[in-house]
C-alpha cells in the first residue's frame, strides 16, 4: 500500500491561531443563534417583528441542505470561495435590517439568512475534515466553541433581555468576523486536499467508516432530542447550552493539562447526558430534577460537537470527496425521523425522554465499539518527510506503531513479529481481514492466521479488545 496521497494531504492540514478558530465559531453561533432567536421551531413568538411564513421557511431549509450536499460533492475545491461569497451575502442582508425599508423587503431579507445559514450548514464539517490539523480541530471544538455557545445561550432571551436591534448587531458582528476567516483560508487548488482516485490503491476500513455512519445517525437524533426536551423546562435551553459551553472548556483543560484526548472521553458525556433525559422523565414526579437534568442533556451536546473529528479521521485514511457530504446528509436524515419520533410522542412528553434514553444508550454501546478503531486512526503519525523525498513509502513499516526500543521491550506487543505487528496496526485502523490482505498482498487465509496468533499471544478474543491494546500501548 502506497501513502503518498495520505501524507500530501496531511502535510496540507492548517495549524491556525486561537483568534482565527474564534471567528470560525462564530459560524455555530450565528446559525444556531439566528434560528433560536426566532424561537426554537423558527416561529416568531414576538421576539422578531416581522412575519415570516412557515411554509417558505421549511422550503428554503430543505433547498440549503440539498443544495450543500451537492455542491461539496460537485465542486469540492471551491467551497472555500462558496463560503467567502454566502457569508458576503448574509451580511449584506443584515446591513439591510438597518435601514428603513419597507416590511416585505425586510421580511425577504430574513429569508435571505435562514438560506445562508442551511446552504452553509455542511461547510464547517468539510474545512474541518479537509483542512485542519488534528490539534486545530481539537481546540476549535473545545475552546473556540465555549464562547459561540455562550453566545447561543445569550440570544435565547431568557436570562438576558436581547432585543431585535442588540440581536441584529451581534449577527453583524459574527457575520464580519466569520467573512475575515473565510479570507485568510487558501484558495489555490494546491492547496486543497487530493481525493482518492482507484489507481491510488487506497481501501477504506470498513468497521471505522460503518461504525461512524452509524453512531452519526444515532448521535444527531440525540443531539436534535436534546434541545427539544429541555425546550419543556423554563430557561432549560439556556441552561443546557451554558452545560455545553463548560463541558468544551473541560475538554480542553483535559487535553491541554492531562493530555486526554476528547474522544476517549465521549462516552462520559453521552453517559452523562442518558442520566439526564432520565432526569428529565422522573422531573414529572420530581419537579427538583428538572434543572440538573438540563445541564446533563447540555453534556450530551458534546458528542454530536465532535462530529468533524469524525470526519477528519474519515479522510486521514481515505480521503473521499463524500466523506462531508454523507455526514450532512445523514444529518438530513435524521432530522425527518426526529420530526416523525416526535409527533409520535407528541400527547406524551414523558414516553418521548424515555425513547431518548434509549437512543442514548444505543449511541453509548455504537461509540464503544468504535472507539478503539477511531482513537487510533486519529492518532496515528503519518510521516511527511517522504513526500519531500518523492518517495513512495510501504505504510505499514516495522516500526508503524511508533514504540521506541524501550517501551517495546516492556509491552505486550513485544511478543509480535515484525509482520504480525503490521496485520494489528490495520486491525487497530478498522480494516477487515479481507482488505488487510489486499494491503499487504497476501492471502485472505494467511490474515486470517495472523489474526488467530496476535489473539493468542495478546490473550484477546475480539478485533475490539486487539485495537484497545493497541492504544494502550502505543
Amino acid at each position: 500500500m502506497q501513502y503518498s496521497i495520505l501524507t500530501e494531504n496531511q502535510s496540507k492540514r492548517l495549524d491556525l491561531p486561537f483568534w482565527m478558530l474564534l471567528c470560525f465559531s462564530m459560524f455555530n453561533a450565528w446559525q444556531m443563534g439566528f434560528i433560536y432567536f426566532m424561537g426554537p421551531s423558527l416561529a416568531v413568538d414576538g421576539r422578531t417583528p416581522l412575519p415570516i411564513d412557515m411554509g417558505n421557511v421549511t422550503t428554503l431549509i430543505a433547498a440549503g441542505y440539498v443544495l450543500t450536499i451537492f455542491y461539496m460533492v460537485a465542486v469540492p475545491h471551491a467551497v472555500v470561495w462558496a463560503a467567502r461569497i454566502t457569508t458576503a451575502a448574509a451580511l449584506l442582508s443584515v446591513v439591510g435590517l438597518f435601514l428603513p425599508l419597507p416590511a416585505q423587503t425586510l421580511t425577504q431579507l430574513l429569508y435571505v439568512q435562514t438560506f445562508c445559514c442551511c446552504f452553509m450548514i455542511g461547510f464547517e464539517t468539510f474545512i474541518i475534515s479537509n483542512l485542519f490539523s488534528e490539534k486545530s480541530s481539537v481546540f476549535h471544538l473545545t475552546l473556540a466553541y465555549a464562547a459561540a455557545l455562550a453566545l447561543i445561550a445569550v440570544v435565547q432571551n431568557d436570562f438576558f433581555p436581547v432585543s431585535f436591534p442588540v440581536f441584529r448587531l451581534l449577527t453583524l458582528v459574527m457575520l464580519v468576523m466569520m467573512l475575515v476567516f473565510f479570507c485568510r483560508l487558501p484558495t489555490a487548488r494546491a492547496a486543497c486536499p487530493r481525493y482518492v482516485k482507484k489507481s491510488d490503491g487506497l481501501h477504506y476500513p470498513k468497521y471505522l467508516f460503518i461504525g461512524i455512519v452509524l453512531y452519526s445517525f444515532v448521535v444527531d437524533i440525540m443531539m436534535l432530542g436534546g434541545p427539544a426536551s429541555v425546550a419543556d423546562v423554563p430557561n432549560g435551553v439556556v441552561v443546557a447550552y451554558l452545560a455545553d459551553a463548560a463541558s468544551g472548556l473541560m475538554l480542553y483543560a483535559l487535553y491541554r493539562k492531562a493530555n486526554v484526548h476528547p474522544l476517549d472521553v465521549v462516552s462520559v458525556f453521552m453517559g452523562l447526558s442518558a442520566i439526564g433525559f432520565l432526569f428529565l422523565y422522573l422531573s414529572s414526579y420530581i419537579p427538583v430534577l428538572a434543572y440538573p437534568a438540563c445541564v446533563l442533556v447540555g453534556f450530551g451536546f458534546i458528542p454530536c460537537q465532535m462530529m468533524p473529528l469524525f470526519g477528519l479521521t474519515m479522510t486521514k485514511s481515505y480521503p473521499s470527496r463524500f466523506i462531508a457530504p454523507g455526514i450532512i446528509l445523514m444529518a438530513l436524515i435524521t432530522v425527518l425521523v426526529h420530526s416523525t419520533l416526535v409527533e409520535a410522542f407528541r400527547t406524551a412528553p414523558e414516553l418521548l425522554n424515555l425513547a431518548y434514553l434509549t437512543i442514548t444508550l444505543i449511541c453509548i454501546v455504537i461509540y464503544w465499539n468504535l472507539a478503539p478503531y477511531l482513537v487510533h486512526t486519529f492518532r496515528r503519525k503519518i510521516p511527511a518527510e517522504k513526500v519531500a523525498e518523492g518517495a513512495e513509502t510501504e505504510l505499514f513499516a516495522e516500526d508503524a506503531l511508533g514504540f521506541t526500543p524501550a517501551v517495546r521491550e516492556h509491552s505486550p506487543l513485544s511478543q509480535l513479529t515484525s509482520r504480525e505487528r503490521e496485520v494489528l496496526e490495520l486491525i487497530g485502523g478498522g480494516y477487515s481481514n479481507r482488505d488487510i490482505a489486499k494491503i499487504l498482498v497476501i492471502s485472505e487465509h494467511t490474515v486470517n492466521d495472523y489474526t488467530k496468533k496476535i489473539y493468542r499471544k495478546l490473550d484477546v478474543h475480539s478485533r475490539h479488545a486487539a485495537a484497545q491494546i493497541v492504544n494502550k500501548h502505543q
